[in-house]
């Protein structure tokens, strides 16, 4: 049993929702980053929406922890590698029975890359490796927006761990520079998983 279980364990298994409609990311196409603490809704200080772009507008020119910073649109391959199981023994004496157990998940791990970005651009990102609390938002093909909900009228950004810029790569005539970007992500962050369509549109108005 995974350390992250109850025990005792609840009366009966926990009921599974009946599916009603896929639930899918698809691209992440330019992500969002805020000081953790910070959310949108009606429990913000002050109240706010995620489907403004004027309460969007107001934390990228905020001056305190509130406010949100804006990556350019990524370039190429962004994918989340899901964090595998955490296991120990299994098919030897360690264990009762030989019976491998489970001891928890694996963060997963955001990676992408950006190409052509100036010097100031790359300064700025790097800065954000020195932050010791932050939330992402990620803004989604179709202007979609991936948050983590908290209740009906609140979300937040997902937490992000251990972040990494990369320095410049270069490959030569007929290429672009290169920047990595890699991030993890907490084990269950997509537990509370909400997609929200805004009435703007991230990836240009922003």
């Amino acid at each position: 049993m995974s350390s992250t279980c109850s025990c005792p364990a609840p009366d009966a298994l926990t009921t599974i929702p009946q599916k009603m409609c896929d639930v899918n990311l698809k691209q992440i196409q330019r992500l969002a980053f805020q000081r953790t603490g910070n959310q949108f809704g009606t429990d913000a200080t002050p109240a706010n929406d995620i489907k403004v772009l004027a309460d969007w507008q107001t934390l990228i020119t905020d001056t305190t922890d509130k406010k949100i910073v804006i990556t350019p649109l990524i370039a190429s391959n962004p994918v989340i590698e899901a964090g595998d199981a955490i296991t120990s023994g299994g098919g030897d004496n360690s264990t009762l029975n030989g019976v491998e157990e489970l001891d928890g998940t694996n963060p997963s791990k955001f990676s992408t890359e950006f190409k052509g970005l100036s010097s100031e651009i790359e300064k700025a990102m790097k800065a954000l490796k020195c932050e010791t609390g932050m939330t992402v938002y990620m803004f989604l093909q179709g202007g979609k927006i991936a948050v983590a909900k908290i209740d009906d009228n609140n979300q937040k950004g997902f937490e992000v761990q251990s972040l990494f810029v990369s320095d410049r790569n270069n490959a030569g005539f007929g290429t672009k520079d290169v920047h990595k970007l890699s991030f993890s992500l907490p084990a269950g962050w997509s537990e509370d998983l909400e997609i929200i369509t805004p009435n703007f549109n991230p990836l240009v108005e922003l």
